[in-house]
């Protein structure tokens, strides 16, 4: 999938992934989940050997089409998939 299929689509939450369910500021978007309920983007960081003069926050954008990793993603937000914080300190520029 690429950017072309997200077209017209709402975007239903923004989602991090965490290991330490202590932890609660400075979790970074990782997943894009929208409202068909089976479409998501995934930003998944770049390798710095390869992109070395890149911005440490740079990210792949990899869309994908799938109810069960959404459900996943989407019904796990106490566990390990929290909502990210999406104030002013991150952003995404296309």
């Amino acid at each position: 999938m690429d950017l072309l299929d997200i077209i017209g689509k709402k975007v239903l939450t923004v989602r991090s992934f965490r290991t330490d369910r202590r932890k609660k500021c400075n979790l970074r978007p990782e997943y894009i989940l929208f409202d068909d309920k089976e479409t998501y983007i995934e930003l998944i960081e770049q390798d710095y050997y390869t992109y070395h003069d890149c911005s440490a926050s740079a990210r792949h954008i990899c869309v994908h089409k799938d109810k069960s990793v959404w459900k996943k993603i989407f019904d796990n937000e106490n566990d390990y998939y929290p909502k990210a914080n999406t104030g002013s300190c991150w952003s995404v520029s296309l």
